[in-house]
């Protein structure tokens, strides 16, 4: 195989990649969307206090984005902080989960 024939296949593999600044714009979108989900939960928790009803729906998706975020980091990053962080986000969404279904069930 020639230098030619080297970079021809090199530049039609990155064609079809993403160049690493629409990598980190497309990185970014990802925490930009989950800081308006952790906001729009929020607000709707705050309404439901104030109407007295529970809100355990809001606090399940918050802690289960939690959850995830610090187990992916510490996947990647092996911080053991990160474990700790993840496994009591993890707890927190399953006990929210479970108040949920306990206080909804018919």
């Amino acid at each position: 195989m020639d230098k030619k024939e080297i970079l021809a296949k090199n530049k039609a593999l990155n064609r079809k990649s993403l160049d690493e600044r629409e990598q980190r714009v497309y990185r970014s979108s990802f925490g930009f969307g989950a800081v308006v989900v952790g906001i729009l939960c929020l607000l709707f928790s705050i309404f439901r206090a104030f109407q007295h009803n529970t809100f355990y729906e809001y606090v399940t998706i918050i802690t289960a984005y939690l959850c995830t975020t610090f187990l992916y980091q510490y996947k990647n990053i092996r911080k053991p902080l990160y474990l700790l962080a993840g496994i009591g986000s993890g707890l927190a969404a399953l006990l929210c989960a479970a108040l949920f279904l306990w206080v909804n069930w018919p």
